[in-house]
C-alpha cells in the first residue's frame, strides 16, 4: 500500500471523528445562536435589566422568580407562588454578560450568564458551560416587588 494514500485515509478518519465530536458537543447556547438567536451586547443587557423587574422562568419551567435589578447593582427576588425571597448583587460585564450573586447561597461568588434574544424572548445561558438557565416572561420599569 502506498504510504501517502494510507496517511491521507487516516487524516480523513481523524477529521470525520473530530467533526462528529464537535457537533455532538454543541452547547444549548451554540445551538440557539446557530438557529438565529441574537447575543446581546453589554449596553443592550443594561437596557433590558438595569432599573427593571423581570419575571424569570427556570429552564425546567418549575420556578418563576420576580427579580429587581436596581440601578445600584442590588438584586432583590421573590419566588412567585412560593416562600423564598432573596437579595444579592449583579454587574453587567464589558464582555457582554451579566453576573449575579445571591446571598447567602452563592457565598459571594459571581455566576456569569450570557443573554440572548430568541424569537423576541430574553433568555439566559450559563457562561461556564453554555447550558440554558432560563428566560424572562416580561420586564417592567422600576421595582414592582
Amino acid at each position: 500500500m502506498n504510504i501517502k494514500i494510507a496517511l491521507s485515509g487516516i487524516f480523513a478518519v481523524v477529521i470525520l471523528a473530530s467533526t462528529s465530536l464537535s457537533a455532538a458537543a454543541e452547547t444549548e447556547m451554540e445551538e440557539a445562536l446557530n438557529n438565529g438567536a441574537k447575543q446581546l451586547t453589554a449596553d443592550e443587557i443594561a437596557e433590558h435589566f438595569v432599573g427593571k423587574t423581570g419575571t424569570w422562568v427556570s429552564s425546567s419551567g418549575d420556578k418563576k422568580i420576580a427579580i429587581h435589578y436596581s440601578e445600584d447593582n442590588v438584586l432583590t427576588g421573590e419566588l412567585l407562588g412560593g416562600d423564598w425571597s432573596g437579595t444579592g448583587y449583579y454587574g453587567v460585564t464589558n464582555v457582554d454578560s451579566i453576573c449575579v450573586s445571591w446571598s447567602p447561597g452563592d457565598k459571594g461568588r459571581l455566576r456569569c450568564l450570557d443573554v440572548l434574544v430568541i424569537d423576541g424572548v430574553v433568555t439566559k445561558f450559563n457562561a461556564a458551560d453554555g447550558s440554558l438557565n432560563g428566560f424572562y416572561e416580561k420586564f417592567e420599569d422600576g421595582n414592582t416587588l
